[in-house]
């Protein structure tokens, strides 16, 4: 633990044990110069803060002993969110987050965060920002296109106030501040009103998957991944024949397609670790796999040098991964030509939980099946069907009679 004294001239000397290497305490020491002015209780409150911030630079490495530049320079206290979020912040997420998540995060930090906080030591960020940013979002005139006065979806709202919270437990693992402030459970958001899932019923589903029979074998397959497997789009898109043993009718999802604007389509880890797992499939699936595999390996031949082989089980005309965007066209169009409400490409995905559940699958399997990280997320799926519950009532009544 950090102690401090303070000496005649009005200076405090702060000083931090840094371990014992070789059996031999080291100490490192500092001076803390307060600002003209304060009293003496504020002096030494602040020399607290500034041992306390001192003794988390020095165990995270942000200060080394001998350095000969001024202790202002590199130790975090006084440093504002701005000078964090560009020096460390935008750093760190590149190391572990997918780059449209970094772009949706660096544009509500520019968009709202900065501009409001930015020059806020990080050291005087409390619950009270984060509870400010909240009620701005949640009220009128918060988004960036002004002819739309609309006020955020409560979602919306959470989810940029995540980013805030992300960016101070980030400087509290960093040691720049004591303590993760802003996971408070005082913090009040805008009620989420939670909509249900969009799928399609039982006929619905068979009207859909009798369709695909008059669609190409590509199409069939790929529309078929996800309405009888329930991959996400991106998962799809990413799929490689390497992934697939037709021996033990499975499938390994160990990688996902996405595209940032104005970059090349590329493939990351799956969208979180229980993204990655084995699905089984059925004869149908396979038959229909196999089928397309078929008119690949001609597409191949006829395309001769211009094919440049890449393992993808769905491709363009050269071998290489479909777009991302070109499965929700795709699904559009057939739902349209059947005659069908529309659902978006991930509500395929909705049906096949649904109807998974329904038909008596436990929500454990579901949820493995899924990759969901959490059962809440698979729970939606219960309540999918209107006529389920209708016959969940008459089973109850005619239980009661007999």
């Amino acid at each position: 633990m950090a102690s401090y004294y303070r000496r005649k001239n009005g200076t405090y000397c702060i000083r931090v044990s840094n371990g014992k290497p070789g059996g031999k305490q080291v100490l490192v020491s500092t001076t803390y110069k307060p600002p003209k002015g304060l009293s003496a209780s504020a002096a030494e409150k602040g020399a607290k803060e500034f041992a306390d911030l001192f003794e988390a630079a020095v165990h995270n490495g942000l200060y080394t002993p001998g350095r000969k530049e001024k202790i202002e320079k590199i130790n975090p206290f006084g440093v504002t969110l701005s000078d964090f979020v560009k020096k460390h912040y935008y750093k760190r997420i590149e190391l572990r987050l997918s780059p449209n998540t970094v772009r949706f995060y660096t544009s509500v930090i520019e968009q709202f965060i900065l501009p409001s906080f930015g020059q806020i030591r990080l050291v005087d960020i409390s619950s009270a920002h984060l509870q400010s940013l909240i009620d701005y979002l949640a009220d009128n005139g918060s988004r960036a296109d002004e002819e739309n006065s609309e006020p955020l979806s409560a979602a919306t709202v959470k989810r940029y106030a995540t980013v805030f919270s992300s960016v101070m437990t980030e400087a509290h693992k960093m040691g720049y501040v004591e303590k993760d402030v802003l996971h408070k459970q005082y913090i009040e958001y805008p009620k989420i009103q939670r909509k249900s899932i969009q799928a399609y019923d039982d006929d619905e589903a068979r009207i859909f998957f009798e369709g695909l029979a008059n669609e190409s074998p590509q199409i069939r397959a790929l529309l078929l991944t996800s309405l009888l497997l329930g991959l996400r789009r991106g998962e799809v898109v990413a799929l490689r024949w390497s992934d697939i043993s037709f021996k033990n009718m499975s499938l390994t999802v160990n990688g996902s397609a996405f595209k940032e604007k104005g970059k090349t389509q590329s493939v990351k880890a799956p969208k979180s670790h229980n993204s990655v797992r084995t699905i089984f499939f059925s004869q149908t699936y396979m038959d229909n796999l196999l089928e397309w595999q078929n008119v690949q390996q001609q597409e191949k031949k006829l395309a001769g040098s211009a094919w440049h082989e890449q393992d993808y089980v769905f491709t363009n005309e050269t071998g290489g991964m479909i777009s991302v965007y070109s499965l929700t066209r795709i699904c559009s169009r057939v739902e349209e030509k059947y005659g069908l409400r529309h659902l978006k490409l991930h509500g395929l995905r909705h049906t096949c939980g649904s109807l998974m559940i329904k038909n008596g699958v436990d929500i454990e399997t579901v949820k493995s099946v899924f990759g969901h990280e959490n059962i809440r997320t698979t729970q939606q799926y219960l309540t999918a069907y209107d006529s389920a519950k209708r016959n969940a009532a008459e089973l109850l009544t005619n239980a009661i009679i007999k």
